[in-house]
């Protein structure tokens, strides 16, 4: 096929795609637009059903506690039915729509006497009843759940207000009967908003209480017949689309009346919504096919003087291709003059002119770009295996491409043996691969991976790091990095231990201290524990260090934290304070002699003897309690009062302790320390 017979077809292709998409992306948005315009109606009829809905049972609630305002508290005193009967006589014709009916009852839930009248009721009990129950237990005038009358058949629901008497007795209830089918209420059938549209409500469990198909009323749908029903009853409120029960597509909006636990629907039919769609669809159709018809005679004509230029162009690109096709080829020596002719012959200026140009001078400078280009590829080998650390090139599959010469030491492999596997399978040495290693969905979903780990067969620790990198054709792979790192992890590990530890004793220092006691406080209180502080000094250690000098004072200081630290739990903490002072923290206590029974075991572990150059040297301790919350909900407020405590404890002979503020302590009696 001519070129220009294929740029009359690509054009002519062109412009009906243009046309075509332009009309359909037109009816898309007409579409779209009709949607959301019919999405805001059916919010809105949703919305308006919804606060009638909602206005109508928040008046029926205050026009019921009015009427139990305003009840004649003498007439109800003197149980006399008569003048009561003849008051809900006239509140039924004050308020309409308790058209059902009004009726009394008593504190015991006794039917009183009603209007319009059913004397057959007299006497009966009402306390069963979930209105009754909950305006009794509450205080405050209760809306029952619908439920169909067992006398009219009808779904009914039940306002109950209580009567207060001097004093804020209560005297009874006077209850209201909502009929939902009234012109009042609901209605007796939906509200129709075109022929397919139709508004209903359904309540909490999924009932019909408004429904154009009264059939329906107090019946539901099972799970699956009406997915956006569904979501509604879940507690979704917006628009969508969805299926009906008889199996047609509709749209759809829910709106929730919180009060209630009610939900209103607005629906209409997808096919009614978008019936003037069609016929512009046909419309677009009857054009395109019209355009068409004009479309490719004029672009055949066009397309034949365009090529013209195009064919030249074409002769002459067959010379220079088999000139470059002979040794040597245009790389070394200019082209045929029958090439050159046939290039000098495009004069015209317009596009296919300058390519031709072009053409001839991107042809000599093509040796110069090849040979940069080889230039380059050495250069990067050089850097490459200059690299001290390993390198691994990888494939998109995570493939081994290339690696440097760093790798090779580093796996002790032949380079066979690593180009085409899998790095994984590179690094493992042919081993188990070790667990939290990057799988390949990980790599291409974050990119970028550090990890520190172990290399089976391979002595200390590696960090690997994964870069995505673009390959060529426009693949992706990725280069890995793997760094011995062993001798900076050791670093690090001793300077967090020196930061947190005391370097005497190897115990948690002041810092790492106020860290666990914080945990410690925020735990009790989820636990509703306590946390005990305890504060110990040593008794008579200057007399160590001033008799048998410091480096034998620093031995007792380490015999002594693992003596301390003997005698707690295995959650608990014990740190050096200062000098001779340590601090132990005990977490979830439940009651303060839980303390003290440590604290009586650390005194007896520091009154126990020491060999210090073969002199026996007792020393003894004092200690502070201080129990949270009662005696500080903070760090700081523990450790104080318990150092506070710990120079009480001193001051009253030494080698005893003593809690911050024993007059919180309900077993002071059981130590004489105290």
């Amino acid at each position: 096929m001519k070129l220009h017979s294929k740029a009359t077809l690509l054009l002519s292709g062109l412009v009906l795609a243009v046309i075509a998409g332009t009309s359909l992306f037109l009816l898309n948005y007409q579409k779209a637009a009709l949607r959301q315009v019919v999405f805001d109606g059916l919010v809105a009829e949703a919305d308006g059903v919804a606060n009638d809905i909602r206005k109508y049972m928040e008046s029926s609630i205050r026009d019921t506690e009015a009427i139990a305002a305003n009840l004649p508290l003498d007439a109800l005193a003197a149980s006399d039915v008569e003048r009561l009967r003849a008051y809900l006589r006239l509140q039924f014709r004050l308020f309409p729509q308790f058209e059902n009916g009004l009726f009394l009852l008593n504190p015991a839930g006794i039917f009183l006497t009603d209007y319009p009248a059913h004397p057959e009721l007299a006497g009966e009990s009402f306390a069963y009843r979930e209105y009754y129950q909950g305006a009794m237990s509450s205080g405050r005038a209760v809306l029952s759940p619908p439920y169909l009358s067992a006398r009219t058949g009808l779904p009914v629901m039940t306002v109950a207000a209580p009567i207060f008497g001097p004093g804020g007795k209560m005297l009874g209830l006077v209850c209201a009967s909502l009929n939902l089918f009234s012109p009042h209420a609901l209605s007796e059938g939906g509200r129709r908003m075109s022929k397919g549209g139709y508004v209903y409500v359904v309540s909490a469990s999924g009932q019909f209480l408004m429904h154009p198909e009264r059939g329906r009323i107090f019946t539901s749908l099972s799970h699956g017949q009406n997915l956006f029903l569904d979501k509604a009853l879940q507690g979704f409120e917006g628009v969508g689309e969805t299926v009906n029960s008889k199996g047609v597509e509709m749209l759809i909006a829910s709106r929730k009346v919180p009060e209630l636990g009610w939900h209103v629907l607005a629906q209409v039919g997808t096919k009614e919504a978008f019936a003037n769609l069609d016929e512009a669809l046909l419309a677009v159709g009857v054009f395109f096919v019209a355009v068409l018809a004009l479309v490719i005679p004029a672009g055949l004509l066009a397309m034949r003087r365009i090529a013209r230029p195009l064919e030249a162009l074409e002769a002459a690109a067959q010379i220079i291709s088999q000139d470059l096709q002979k040794p040597g080829g245009a790389l070394t020596r200019p082209f045929a003059s029958s090439a050159l002719d046939a290039l000098r012959k495009m004069r015209s200026n317009d596009e296919i002119g300058k390519l031709a140009r072009a053409f001839f001078q991107l042809s000599v400078r093509l040796k110069q770009t090849l040979a940069s280009l080889r230039s380059a590829a050495e250069d990067w080998e050089r850097t490459f295996n200059s690299v001290q650390e390993a390198l691994l090139v990888l494939d998109a599959n995570g493939r081994v491409l290339r690696v440097n010469r760093v790798a090779e030491d580093l796996f002790r492999l032949p380079l066979r043996d690593i180009v085409s596997k899998p790095w994984q399978e590179v690094l493992a040495g042919g081993g188990a691969v070790p667990e939290g290693w990057p799988g390949m969905e990980i790599l291409r979903d974050s990119g970028r991976i550090r990890l520190t780990t172990a290399l089976p067969r391979q002595q200390g620790l590696y960090e690997l790091n994964f870069s995505p990198v673009a390959g060529r054709r426009g693949g992706r792979g990725y280069l890995l990095v793997i760094t011995d790192v062993t001798e900076k992890t050791r670093s690090e590990e001793r300077i967090r231990e020196l930061a947190f530890h005391d370097g005497l004793t190897g115990l948690p220092n002041r810092l790492l201290l106020a860290d666990r006691l914080e945990q410690a406080i925020a735990t009790s209180e989820r636990n509703q524990t306590k946390v005990g502080v305890l504060f110990l000094d040593l008794d008579e250690f200057k007399r160590v260090n001033d008799t048998h000098g410091h480096v034998a004072g620093d031995d007792l200081l380490r015999r002594m934290a693992r003596r301390l630290g003997g005698c707690l739990r295995a959650n608990d903490t014990l740190a050096r304070y200062a000098g001779d002072e340590f601090v132990a923290v005990l977490i979830d206590l439940v009651r303060p002699d839980e303390a003290a029974a440590i604290a009586t075991r650390m005194l007896e572990a520091a009154a126990e003897p020491f060999d210090i150059g073969g002199t026996t040297v007792r020393v003894g301790a004092s200690i502070g309690i201080a129990i949270s919350p009662q005696d500080g909900a903070t760090a700081n407020q523990l450790l104080n009062h318990a150092d506070t405590a710990m120079y009480r404890a001193k001051g009253r002979g030494k080698n005893n302790f003593w809690f911050a503020d024993a007059t919180t302590s309900t077993f002071a009696d059981d130590h004489p320390e105290q």
